[in-house]
């Protein structure tokens, strides 16, 4: 970015970014608005980068937003961040929790990889997985699997042990 995007006139006033500061809740706005302020007050970079404490490619990407948006460009656009959409409707989601219930009290304990190929032919879903132990929590499961056991190891040393205490 050029260092020439500092010196483009800004179309709010100090007062303006001010305001913003004194009336928002959001931490994020109110720090952009304190940047804004100064650098309408004519402040220099360097002042600018030492009292927010904002990098200068930060200040540049924070410039170029104003530039494009406006006021609203010191939002904080996280807030309106839903996130990844779920692989599994919830419908498909009570399937499994009910699948996975009926398999326990039969005695069958369900593997990753096990719940990986049943939600692929179920449902028709490529799934990771790291994903199927996250539905598995979700339905109230824990992956667990054994301790592991020396090849070697004798039972009957390990009964003689126990009995020592």
């Amino acid at each position: 970015m050029k260092s020439n995007a500092f010196s483009q006139p800004l179309q709010h006033d100090a007062a303006d970014f001010r305001q913003l500061f004194k009336t928002s809740t959001c931490a994020v706005q109110r720090r952009r608005a304190q940047f804004f302020a100064l650098l309408a007050e004519g402040r220099s970079l360097a002042d600018l980068l030492a009292l927010t404490r904002y990098s200068r490619v930060s200040a540049y990407g924070l410039l170029a937003r104003y530039h494009a948006q406006g006021l609203d460009g010191l939002a904080d656009a996280r807030h309106g961040n839903t996130g990844a959409p779920t692989l599994l409707t919830p419908d498909e989601q009570q399937r499994l929790a009910l699948r996975l219930h009926q398999d326990f009290e039969q005695g069958i304990v369900w593997s990753g990889k096990d719940l990986q190929r049943w939600i692929q032919t179920e449902f028709g879903k490529d799934v990771y997985l790291g994903r199927t132990y996250e539905f598995m929590r979700a339905a109230g499961f824990s992956p667990q699997k054994p301790r592991p056991q020396h090849v070697g190891g004798d039972e009957a040393a390990r009964e003689a042990f126990k009995t020592k205490s």
